[in-house]
């Protein structure tokens, strides 16, 4: 679980990456991978005895998706 939230870490580094260089498709592919491997780790959590395991998923994911929202929207005001 816990690779699992740090290649969804590192996939949300790449769209940020790729939203600065203006490569759309780039960010798109790398949001799609952060959300798979998010998805994956909070069923993953959800299958576990882990204690708050699912919490902690669902932070990290809301999270990612409220940074890459906000990498996004920043990038084209500007």
């Amino acid at each position: 679980m816990a690779g699992q939230l740090l290649v969804s870490g590192l996939a949300s580094l790449s769209v940020c990456q790729d939203i600065g260089l203006r490569a759309r498709v780039g960010a798109t592919f790398w949001f799609l991978i952060a959300m798979a491997f998010g998805i994956s780790a909070l069923i993953t959590a959800t299958q576990s005895n882990i204690r708050y395991a699912p919490a902690v998923c669902i932070v990290v994911l809301c999270s990612e998706i409220l940074l890459i929202l906000h990498w996004a929207l920043k990038r084209n005001s500007q």
